[in-house]
């Protein structure tokens, strides 16, 4: 298989002004890939470029400057694009590809402010003002994709260094949270097998993706209503064949985590009901 072909800063800054120029009013776009590790130094070259937008609008607007210097939609991606997500993804004759975003990466991982706050000003290519994404946000967003070759980005930026609590803050303040807490520390787990780089902040992901899951599950068999101990252990066997003593644990667990409540109704009798949901 032919490798693909990699372009340089002076290549992708061309690109960006030219698109920039036949802009109609000044928009701010985020780089949150391998573009971005570029023109910070720490990547030669990339093969991509993973733009983010704050608004549909200034996303769409981006798109048809694209489009008016040469940039195509590519019509059937390969499935490890394709499960990005994203609004557009355009090419040009030269291969250079831009993986275009309105807002969300992957449907789920929201341009939030904290990381507009975070992301500082790199140029501004006639109305298009590009920032670049901190380096935990590229992390992140790198550490829920399916793209064999992130990992290796993720590594390059652990080896230079991280604060790993912005990455776990970040990654637990989305929405879905649960989903990506679980990628992000299988990829964790990964980068320290293959790479033997240890990360503090494994366990605590592990643990809320798997919190996440429980709440998701006994969620779905309680619902928005109150039930004994014993309804709650009969449903839980019919639908998962788990045991009366582990579903007892789990909801000592849950109730200890103030997501589970937990009132007497009579002399001898609790009833339980859901206090919160996490996001799953």
């Amino acid at each position: 298989m032919s490798q693909p072909k990699m372009f340089t800063e002076a290549d992708l800054n061309k690109a960006l002004e030219d698109a920039g120029s036949k802009l109609g009013r000044r928009i701010a776009g985020y780089l949150i890939g391998g573009c971005a590790m570029t023109f910070m130094g720490r990547k030669a070259a990339t093969k991509d470029v993973d733009i983010v937008f704050g608004t549909t609008t200034d996303a769409k607007g981006f798109i048809a400057a694209m489009e008016l210097v040469g940039f195509k939609y590519v019509r059937e991606p390969s499935i490890e694009y394709s499960a990005l997500r994203a609004s557009a993804i355009m090419e040009d004759s030269s291969g250079m590809r831009f993986d275009i975003f309105d807002r969300q990466v992957c449907r789920a991982l929201e341009l939030s402010d904290a990381m507009r706050a975070r992301a500082h000003i790199y140029q501004s290519f006639g109305k298009l003002d590009v920032y670049l994404m901190a380096p935990e946000d590229i992390f992140l967003f790198k550490g829920i994709t399916e793209r064999a070759a992130d990992l290796d980005d993720m590594r390059i930026l652990a080896e230079l260094g991280l604060n790993w609590e912005t990455v776990k803050k970040e990654c637990l303040s989305q929405r879905t949270s649960g989903k990506w807490a679980h990628m992000l520390g299988t990829k964790l787990l990964e980068l320290k097998a293959d790479f033997e780089i240890k990360s503090p902040i494994i366990k605590s992901l592990m643990d809320y993706a798997d919190l996440d899951l429980l709440t998701y599950a006994f969620g779905n068999i309680m619902g928005d209503g109150e039930s004994t101990f014993k309804e709650i252990a009969q449903r839980i066997n019919e639908k998962y064949n788990y045991s009366a003593s582990w579903t007892r644990k789990q909801v000592s667990r849950l109730v200890k985590r103030r997501i589970i409540g937990k009132k007497r109704a009579g002399a001898k009798r609790y009833v339980y009901y859901m206090r919160r949901a996490l996001q799953s």
